[in-house]
């Protein structure tokens, strides 16, 4: 052999010496290791070697296999979840033209119930009430697979991009045109209460305003959890109106409220108050002894059957309190209850509980208080107020007009002028302190308010309202001669809509005051306005 052969192979069986026993036994059999080991021939080593190769060979082979295999199975799975998806978009189509089949027809039967409501059959009773059986199911199903905002609930919305929620951005421009023909305290509406007494002399005054315009986002979702809401409304009526050196078209809250399911937080509509029962009336200000109330408010509504519905609310206090100061000590505890009977009757009873509380005046110049009696010291009295509400609209087809309707509302109580149009827009109290007899006493006010009004509609765009409104305060003897006794309402105006975002319209208002000492004045007043909604 060589020297030159004999040299590499010995180099080769140091090297093979040298190998670490764990490396060796790791990568090849232990029978394999043995008898390398053993070995005197280079080509029993060479042949295990070769071994070696094979089996990892066999092994790369082995995981190409695999990976393949698992290539496929998911290519296979993604071509099914691909086909699925395809089936679930078919579905929502055809789901959706079903929809709008049955809301057609659904429109079909009521316009027919407007024109005639005897006329509808019990099979169409039975098929309108399959139909938003059906539609109910509908809902509940696409519910269950996603949260996409069913815009066909929520007219004029528009679906914001990645998420599931719809907004929708409304409101209405309004100019009115006022002519008072009697001196009322303020220039652009009409507050009875108002009404100086005795009567002055004074030219008429005249005044063009759009602070009534109104801009109002609301923010819809449906989730796994619940229906969610959010809206917020203002207007331009934030200055102060009797001011004609004021900016009275500064922007101000009106609506602010938060609503999951059947709770809602926030600012809005008085739940003490029926909005369904509120007449069409062009002046800003509103009937006299209707309930007209904004405020911050805790309320659960939850429906009871299929015509009921429960609401209950805490609301902020915010007493009035004559001869003194009104604290905040505990929310308005409302209770209401609202039914529709026979698909042309709506009724609501409400009750009210609140916690009067206030501070004695001490002297004859506490601001905005004017008094005879005053307090010896400081002194704080508490007493309980109350009232009821019985509100209400119907139809009524003396003229043949199913739209013609009937609205009312009586409200009795001690001590809750603070939800009376009328009084609380010229800050009359809730209670008063009565320092005659030398003790100091909290004296709630009993009031008696209410209205009747009537829709009558001439054409398919023309239409009148008619209003008679009255507040009684029942005065303490200890009260100024000059204190709010009662004040009537009547007006009676005319509204043409070309088209049902537009309405023109005039009104004539005519207001009567009292005082305790039985003096008295009216006045009289023009409204002209136009308004547009967007």
């Amino acid at each position: 052999m060589p020297i030159k052969q004999k040299t590499q192979i010995s180099f080769l069986l140091l090297f093979l010496g040298f190998m670490p026993a764990a490396l060796w036994a790791q990568d090849a059999p232990a029978e394999i290791v043995s008898d390398a080991a053993g070995m005197s021939d280079i080509a029993k080593l060479t042949e295990a070697i070769k071994d070696l190769q094979s089996q990892l060979e066999a092994q790369s082979k082995k995981i190409k296999e695999l990976e393949a295999n698992y290539g496929a199975a998911v290519d296979a799975k993604q071509q099914e979840l691909e086909e699925q998806q395809k089936v679930v978009s078919e579905q929502d189509k055809k789901i959706d033209i079903q929809r709008e089949a049955m809301q057609s027809l659904q429109q079909k039967v009521d316009v027919m119930v407007q024109q005639d409501p005897e006329m509808l059959s019990d099979q169409e009773k039975k098929l309108r009430s399959l139909l938003e059986t059906v539609e109910s199911s509908i809902k509940v199903s696409q519910q269950a697979e996603d949260t996409s905002y069913d815009t066909s609930n929520f007219p004029g919305s528009i679906p914001i991009p990645g998420s599931s929620a719809a907004l929708r951005i409304g409101g209405f421009v309004k100019m009115n045109i006022v002519e008072s023909f009697d001196p009322i305290g303020s220039k652009d509406r009409f507050t009875v209460g108002e009404i100086p007494v005795p009567s002055e002399s004074a030219p008429n005054v005249s005044s063009i305003s759009v602070n009534q315009t109104r801009l109002n986002f609301d923010l819809r979702d449906v989730t796994p959890a619940g229906p969610l809401r959010a809206f917020i409304e203002g207007d331009f009526d934030g200055g102060n109106s009797a001011d004609s050196d004021a900016d009275v078209d500064q922007f101000r809250l009106r609506h602010a409220f938060g609503q999951y399911k059947d709770l809602l937080a926030g600012k809005t509509w008085s739940t003490f108050m029926d909005f369904d029962a509120i007449p069409e009336d062009l002046d800003f200000e509103g009937i006299n002894g209707q309930i007209n109330l904004r405020q911050a408010q805790l309320r659960y509504f939850p429906a009871i059957g299929k015509n009921w519905n429960l609401l209950v609310s805490l609301e902020d206090p915010n007493p009035e309190i004559g001869n003194g100061s009104g604290l905040s000590n505990l929310p308005d505890l409302i209770v209401s209850i609202r039914r529709e009977w026979f698909t042309r009757w709506h009724v609501k009873t409400a009750l009210l509980i609140r916690q009067l509380e206030g501070t004695c005046a001490v002297s004859d110049s506490v601001p905005g208080v004017a008094t005879d009696t005053t307090c010896a010291t400081a002194v704080r009295k508490s007493e309980t107020g109350w009232a009821v509400s019985f509100s209400g609209k119907t139809a009524i087809n003396f003229w043949d007009d199913a739209r013609d309707n009937l609205l009312f509302q009586f409200n009795y109580g001690e001590g809750y002028s603070h939800y009376v149009n009328d009084l609380n827009s010229i800050g009359e109290p809730d209670a008063v302190f009565d320092t005659s007899n030398g003790s100091e006493k909290l004296k709630t006010l009993p009031v008696f308010a209410y209205y009747a009004a009537m829709q009558k509609w001439w054409s398919d765009d023309l239409r009148s309202n008619f209003n008679y409104s009255v507040v009684d305060v029942d005065n303490e003897s200890f009260q100024l001669d000059d204190a709010y006794r009662k004040t009537r309402r009547a007006s009676a105006n005319i509204i043409w809509s070309p088209t049902p975002r537009v309405d023109f319209g005039a009104e004539f208002l005519y207001g009567y005051r009292q005082n305790k000492n039985k003096e008295s004045s009216n006045a009289a007043q023009l409204q002209v306005s136009g308004t547009y909604r967007y």
